[in-house]
């Protein structure tokens, strides 16, 4: 039997559900994260409740369980509002390959398309698995951050990624 992948955007009210699949997802991809699992455990409860309000977060579910998230923020500014960050796109081990991934981001991309001009984000480099996906939704590599992230003495490069609305490449 296979479960249907269900996604919704999270609430304030989500806040704890939010809280759990954040940690679950420091402390099992750290070297994927700017942030610590350390540092968000320390925040208090409001922290998450006012991420869910600032930012646009999807919970992908299986039978019930919250397995996935991906965030969208719009950028501040007047000259910057056409343009929104996916961060945060995570799936448990236990629940990769069976579609989590695509449907977290094809409703990002759907939230994205109906406010803003163009979507970018970062990935790790080497990190193939992700980079194929956000491909299939048609980000494009439009440069490197070396050194990006560091975690003890490790240097970490990042992929920076942009998606235009409709997948299509500004004129």
């Amino acid at each position: 039997m296979v479960t249907k992948v269900q996604v919704r955007r999270l609430a304030p009210e989500n806040a704890a559900e939010y809280r759990a699949i954040r940690l679950a997802a420091l402390k099992g991809a750290p070297e994927a994260f700017g942030s610590t699992y350390e540092s968000e455990a320390a925040r208090p409860p409001g922290d998450f409740e006012e991420r869910l309000r600032t930012s646009a977060v999807f919970a992908g579910s299986l039978g019930g369980v919250i397995v996935g998230m991906a965030g969208l923020k719009q950028e501040d500014g007047a000259k910057r509002r056409h343009k929104a960050f996916l961060w945060g796109v995570f799936v448990l081990p236990e629940a990769r390959g069976r579609g989590v991934g695509a449907a977290l981001i094809g409703a990002a991309v759907a939230a994205a398309d109906g406010f803003v001009e163009q979507v970018t984000l970062t990935v790790v480099r080497g990190n193939d698995a992700a980079v194929g996906l956000y491909r299939g939704f048609g980000f494009d590599t439009y440069g490197i951050e070396p050194r990006a992230l560091k975690t003890g003495e490790e240097y970490l490069d990042q992929l920076l990624m942009v998606r235009f609305a409709g997948g299509r490449a500004p004129r």
